[in-house]
């Protein structure tokens, strides 16, 4: 493993909390993901913040709407360089393709990641939405929307991420959230594995929140899940 993969999730309104976390953990992580919880508060200056600890950046908002609004967001979103950022796949192949384009005219070096299905569902909530018989069969439909479109990889839980790996190789990144260390809490977590197992099976990323975050000693919990991998 030449790269740390742990990409921590910094989900926190205050600018002050993320620079104080980040600055405990940063010796033991790979990259900082800012989803809709810190964006909506903190805004492009916080993510220039975060920029300046010289780590990788994930900006993780989840972008699904018609094409011309996404490519418009996306402009935004590639001007501050991050490494990887996502877009829903269900927002279908004209919204990703378009994206795929934006990038391509831009230069930009960005992954384009497809968002399968979030791992707070399960077959339960599958049905209910009316998206597919299973997690199982909507995770390979929708990963076979997002290669064909072009993206650079897929968001999907670590249960899916032998299937995924079996099947494409390495023609898409597998960024992989849902992960517990050993003593975690699952919470509003359903499809859920260890970093390590999550590794094993093919995974290119973990993503990994509250293990770190919620921890009395994040420095500590993230160095411990840096062991369980290396």
């Amino acid at each position: 493993m030449n790269n740390n993969p742990i990409f921590c999730a910094i989900d926190t309104s205050n600018i002050d909390t993320a620079t104080n976390l980040v600055n405990q953990i940063k010796p033991y992580i790979g990259g900082i993901k800012l989803g809709l919880e810190f964006f909506t508060s903190c805004g492009i200056s916080g993510c220039h913040s975060m920029k300046e600890f010289d780590l990788p950046l994930f900006i993780d908002l989840k972008l699904h709407d018609i094409p011309n609004t996404v490519s418009s967001a996306l402009k935004g979103i590639f001007s501050l360089e991050p490494k990887y950022t996502t877009l829903h796949i269900s927002g279908g192949s004209e919204m990703l393709k378009s994206s795929v384009d934006l990038k391509n005219e831009l230069q930009s070096k960005t992954n384009l990641l497809g968002v399968t299905i979030l791992t707070s569902f399960d077959d339960n909530s599958i049905e209910e939405l009316g998206l597919g018989s299973s997690v199982k069969h909507s995770v390979e439909k929708l990963t076979s929307i997002a290669h064909e479109s072009g993206l650079d990889g897929v968001v999907c839980s670590p249960r899916e991420v032998r299937n995924i790996k079996e099947t494409y190789g390495n023609k898409l990144k597998l960024i992989v959230p849902g992960i517990r260390s050993n003593n975690s809490i699952i919470d509003d977590q359903k499809r859920t594995l260890s970093a390590k197992e999550a590794i094993n099976f093919g995974a290119d990323i973990l993503v990994v929140g509250r293990p770190i975050t919620k921890a009395k000693d994040p420095a500590k919990a993230a160095e411990n899940l840096l062991q369980e991998i290396i």
